[in-house]
């Protein structure tokens, strides 16, 4: 039996390169060629070694060993200059497809400066305007009108000044969430060309490696199997498809993007809006322990939120018994609330909107009816909550104890959309004489909680208490029906910028409350973007709601804070 070769490094055979022979080597111990290689003991020996101590192993011949390995070695490094040539390809792609991302959110950076240039451009004509129209009346009495003309002038400065000024604040302010937008983007190219110039360098490093044992025998014989070992696990075509993957992500991503305007409650509004963001609670606002039971009912500013104080429910007794029932409004930007119309036994507000930066039109539930009509169920008030008028509609259903209750919202051209509770009808009112000028009928359902007016003149509301929102249009025909197994006390409410749905539902194991968000098309778009537990005087959670204002927050009411979400561009 043939003896096994010396295991430590010094004792192991050594090996020369043959006399005039670059391409074979000669055994030391016998100073023959080297013919064979063993494959037992995976080393290269001579026809004497071969017959001594290696005669019951497997040999084989080592031109075919060198030739063989030589091939495999030439194959990797074939796929090696194809992988680098589409490694460096992908690294031109990652170059021109930042570009491509930065020109678009320079793109959209193009859009706002235009659209607000134009609006400081109006304010600007306007304010030239007024001073032209000054002094041509201060010509009629000179020494006094100069007086009157100066005063009228510096305001008409200090007026177009705060316009300018507010104009040039949400600029900026969408200015740097795009700023933002485009470092988030920037930020994951750099990662991801980073990956790829390290994909790179390894294949570089393992290129030359090759080509270096390559150029002997021994080195080859001796080394190939470690380097073609380390072939196997594909690094570079696993870097490849992964960097490729996630930059056609930051691509879609970016493309959705969008700068958004309108009119909302009379006021102009614009945003960044498109993309499926992260919904980040902002702030948190305490809610005084005077409001015993809040439940937030409408918006009437962008920063200012309705809040009813359903403190009856908390002696489980009727609310028509206590005068609890007080509206208070709370400032986000200021975390102040303060009350602005004093309860009562027979009234309360049941919703609010805003007809423009004067008015204010809210909808209540009320007791004491008798007749053929709905009074002081609609009020309209001015900005320090003075009454203007109350409106009057049809009492349709007189065997509710002389109860009523009517919802309000205001459409996209400023008139007033009224319903009563359990019933068909829909109201279209114009708010500056209070009168009806179109009504509604809806088709096989009625009104069972809020209503709220689409961008595009469609009319969303409950028609199924705690169940079921319908999208009607104009002819009061049933367009969209939106349910879900999911939803258990749902309430929805409208994005009037975007007429994207936000629907609020309690899961009832967790004890919390969850938010999906919907296309008016009925698409859920979203599922649970915020989700929060109940507040720690909650004891009902399916009065819990969210709003959301014209600059696109989410507010959350959970019976012990005012919780504001911003949504953040994420990738």
């Amino acid at each position: 039996m043939a003896s096994k070769f010396p295991a430590g490094r010094d004792e192991k055979v050594k090996l020369r390169p043959r006399k005039d022979h670059d391409m074979t080597w000669s055994c030391d111990k016998h100073g023959e060629p080297i013919k064979f290689y063993c494959k037992e003991h995976k080393i290269p020996v001579c026809h004497p070694c071969a017959t001594k101590d290696h005669k019951p192993c497997e040999l084989d011949d080592i031109e075919d060993v060198i030739l063989e390995r030589r091939r495999k070695l030439d194959d990797r490094q074939q796929e090696i200059e194809e992988m680098k040539k589409q490694l460096k390809a992908l690294d031109s792609k990652l170059e021109s497809n930042e570009t491509s991302a930065s020109n678009h959110v320079q793109s959209v950076n193009d859009e706002i400066k235009v659209a607000f240039e134009d609006k400081l451009q109006i304010v600007k004509n306007k304010e030239k305007r007024s001073i032209r129209s000054i002094d041509e009346k201060a010509d009629k009495e000179i020494q006094i009108i100069n007086e009157k003309r100066e005063r009228r002038i510096k305001s008409c400065h200090e007026e177009a000044e705060q316009q300018q000024l507010t104009i040039k604040e949400s600029q900026s302010k969408l200015e740097s969430e795009t700023k933002a937008i485009s470092e988030v983007v920037a930020k994951k190219i750099k990662d991801l060309t980073s990956k790829n110039q390290h994909a790179i360098t390894i294949m570089d490093n393992v290129d030359a490696k090759i080509k270096r044992i390559k150029q002997d025998d021994k080195t080859l014989v001796n080394e190939a199997p470690q380097v073609l070992a380390s072939l196997d696990g594909n690094l570079s075509l696993i870097v490849h498809q992964d960097v490729s993957d996630y930059l056609a992500r930051i691509l879609r991503g970016v493309q959705k993007v969008e700068f958004v305007e309108g009119e909302v409650g009379g006021e102009h509004y614009g945003r960044i809006n498109g993309y499926i963001g992260k919904w980040e609670l902002v702030k948190s606002i305490p809610i005084p322990p005077i409001v015993e039971f809040p439940e937030v009912c409408g918006w009437i500013s962008d920063d200012e939120i309705c809040v009813w104080d359903r403190g009856w429910f908390l002696t489980h007794q009727s609310w028509w018994d206590l005068d609890s029932n007080a509206t208070y409004v709370t400032n986000i930007s200021t975390e102040h609330t303060k009350k602005v119309i004093e309860g009562g036994s027979n009234v309360y507000i049941t919703s609010c909107a805003s007809i423009d930066s004067n008015v204010i039109v809210c909808g209540k539930g009320r007791k004491d009816y008798t007749g053929d009509s709905l009074d002081g169920c609609i009020t309209l008030y001015d900005r320090q909550w003075e009454v203007i008028r109350d409106i009057t509609i049809p009492r349709n259903n007189r065997s509710n104890q002389g109860v009523g209750r009517v919802y309000v919202d205001v459409d996209r051209d400023g008139m007033i959309l009224a319903a009563q509770n359990n019933q068909s009808n829909i109201y279209v009112i114009n708010p500056a004489d209070g009168k009806i000028v179109n009504t509604i009928t809806m088709q096989g359902k009625v009104v069972m909680g809020m209503i709220q007016a689409l961008s595009s003149g469609d009319i969303t509301m409950t028609t199924v208490e705690r169940s079921e929102f319908t999208i009607i249009s104009r002819s009061g025909e049933a367009k969209v029906v939106l349910n879900s197994d999911e939803w258990f006390y749902p309430q929805c409410h409208v994005d009037k910028l975007t007429d994207t749905l936000y629907i609020t539902y309690v899961d009832s194991k967790r004890r919390t409350f969850a938010v999906d968000q919907v296309s008016c098309d009925g698409i859920i778009q979203a599922t649970r973007i915020v989700e929060r537990e109940e507040g720690k005087r909650n004891v009902d959670l399916y009065t819990s709601q969210i709003l959301v204002t014209p600059s696109g927050n989410l507010v959350a009411c959970d019976t012990f804070d005012i919780c504001v979400y911003k949504k953040i561009f994420i990738l």
